[in-house]
């Protein structure tokens, strides 16, 4: 798949097709949007038009309790104030008042009963709320009280209370009439309401005074402190979507605030039912956009096929053209047995230098353990010059090396330690920064050691007729951009020819003035190269620096 993806014709293809889909699939998901927002918006409109009719069938029922306690305090205030406290005396309202008003009672200051129309029994109102909240604020002349159910005839109804003050405003009592709780709610008698539909009459202190959902009739609720108290506060002619108190349902509400009392009206529709055709029509949008998907996709699964089976043909060819450059490689064998010899001079000689350790041991009084550590120093060696001639066979028959993710420091650090056991030029202190123990490398690392190991070598010969104090060297690492590493090798030498550095990067170029083959800076610099790195070399003030870049791991998702 990848290799296809390489050719721009596959690349024009597969990209068109996706912008296909995904132009397909925005449309479709921005369809769904706006129709679920055109839904949405819908239901708003409607449910605003539902609380304002709903607060306005609200408003002619208390407007009605309005009148009847006007009339009362007109007809009977004076007598309630005039007279002593006795038992309460029966009325009767005037027919005309609306026949949901189903009693009525006129109280002195002190909450008694003076006069009372209906079936009510009580005969003080003193320790009702909506007499305590009147006789306590001067300033409202109106009020409605809890859901109060009547024992006597098992209804429960509100209480609409007017308050009555003389001339100076001092509290003489209270008119009021009742209306049964649930006839604020018959908004709409008849109509066929779904299981999620809400209307409800709630006071400001969180009280529900009647509310309906469906076909079901409830009060008497204390919805203080939740969502529906916090937006009425927030926004008292507001929308929202949010879950209900009671149920927990997700409903769009309405809300309008009514003047004169300390109410307000909901109305609510549930979610499901607002988006439910919006959501039918989704799904068809969403089963089009997956058909028009898997067709896109069987199409470019043919592509791909086709275009498989067009490189089997092309790597067949591609495999008669290695031949050939198989042998132009072959062509290079003499300069590569140059460089073998070259390279595993290091390895043997350093097994040599172990090997004579070793029988000095032997002669005096070395231990068994040192010789026989001398004896895995040799053994480690020997193997290294085997991976030599592998890794240079494999050069020859590959042309590549075998990249693998290492950790840079024992790299570098193991490549110092065969630069010292290998030397048989004068020694010189290898420092080496270090701090990259956790940054991660893509690279052969036996090409890379043997290519560290002929710096350093290379670097201790220019040292050499230098005094012993003077005689250091640097490899110092620093993070590249386009996640590649640098690795440098610094001495304080006599530096570059200008011959050589103008001359760098030709093949037999070598440092050594006299007995140099330059087969060692060939190999270094061939190595790189397959690494995808650089070989470079320039003169510092007082000394040389020679440089290597090779990949980081970051680089693997790219290579890919």
């Amino acid at each position: 798949m990848l290799t296809i993806l390489r050719q721009p014709a596959a690349r024009i293809v597969t990209i068109t097709g996706t912008l296909f889909i995904i132009v397909a699939w925005v449309t479709v998901i921005w369809q769904i949007t706006e129709d679920r927002a055109a839904a949405a918006e819908a239901a708003i409109r409607e449910n605003r038009g539902r609380v304002v009719a709903f607060g306005q069938y609200v408003r002619k029922t208390l407007e009605a309790a309005e009148l009847a306690t006007v009339y009362l305090e007109q007809r009977y205030g004076e007598q309630a104030r005039a007279e002593e406290a006795s038992a309460p005396r029966q009325i009767v309202l005037p027919r005309y008042f609306d026949p949901a008003i189903v009693g009525a009672q006129i109280a002195d200051a002190d909450g008694n009963v003076r006069f009372s129309a209906g079936d009510g029994e009580q005969k003080n109102l003193s320790g009702l709320r909506v007499f305590r909240e009147l006789r306590a604020t001067p300033d409202r002349m109106r009020a409605i009280s809890d859901p109060i159910l009547r024992r006597e005839t098992g209804e429960t109804v509100l209480l609409i209370a007017r308050s009555l003050r003389d001339e100076g405003g001092r509290f003489q009592g209270i008119a009021a009439v009742e209306i049964p709780a649930q006839r604020f709610v018959d908004f709409n008698v008849g109509l066929n309401y779904r299981a999620a539909d809400l209307i409800s009459l709630i006071s400001l202190r969180g009280m529900t005074l009647a509310r309906r959902e469906g076909s079901r009739v409830t009060w008497g609720q204390n919805v203080q402190f939740t969502l529906v108290m916090q937006r009425q506060l927030a926004n008292p002619m507001g929308d929202y979507w949010g879950p209900s108190v009671l149920d927990g349902q997700r409903r769009l509400f309405s809300h309008q605030r009514l003047p004169n009392y300390p109410i307000f009206v909901t109305s609510g529709v549930g979610e499901a039912d607002v988006l439910a055709p919006a959501a039918r029509r989704a799904g068809w949008f969403l089963s089009f956009a997956t058909a028009l998907t898997l067709v896109v996709g069987a199409l470019l699964v043919l592509y791909f096929r086709h275009i498989s089976n067009q490189e089997q043909a092309q790597r067949r060819i591609d495999m008669m053209r290695n031949e050939f450059a198989h042998s132009a490689r072959v062509s290079s064998l003499s300069e590569m047995a140059a460089g073998l010899a070259h390279e595993l001079n290091q390895p043997l000689t350093a097994a040599s230098n172990y090997l004579a350790v070793g029988e000095l041991m032997l002669r005096g009084e070395g231990t068994r353990e040192a010789v026989a550590s001398q004896l895995h120093q040799v053994r480690g060696q020997i193997a290294r010059a085997g991976d030599i001639i592998r890794r240079i066979r494999d050069y020859l028959s590959k042309g590549s090396a075998e990249l693998r993710v290492e950790l840079l420091d024992p790299v570098i650090y193991d490549a110092i330690e065969l630069a010292r056991g290998g030397n048989s030029a004068p020694r010189a202190r290898i420092l080496y920064n270090g701090g990259y123990g956790q940054t991660r490398v893509l690279i052969d690392r036996i090409q890379i050691q043997q290519v560290l190991v002929n710096l350093i070598r290379n670097a201790e010969e220019a040292l050499a007729p230098l005094p012993p104090e003077r005689r250091e060297i640097r490899i110092a690492s620093d993070v590249l951009p386009n996640d590649m590493l640098q690795i440098r090798v610094e001495d304080d030498g006599p530096g570059f020819p200008d011959s050589v550095l103008e001359q760098f990067n030709l093949p037999f170029i070598s440092t050594k003035a006299e007995h140099g083959l330059g087969i060692g800076l060939s190999i270094c610099r061939r190595i790189i190269e397959v690494h995808g790195g650089e070989l470079k070399a320039w003169n510092r003030g007082q000394g040389a620096t020679i440089s290597i870049t090779v990949k980081r791991e970051s680089a693997l998702p790219k290579l890919d």
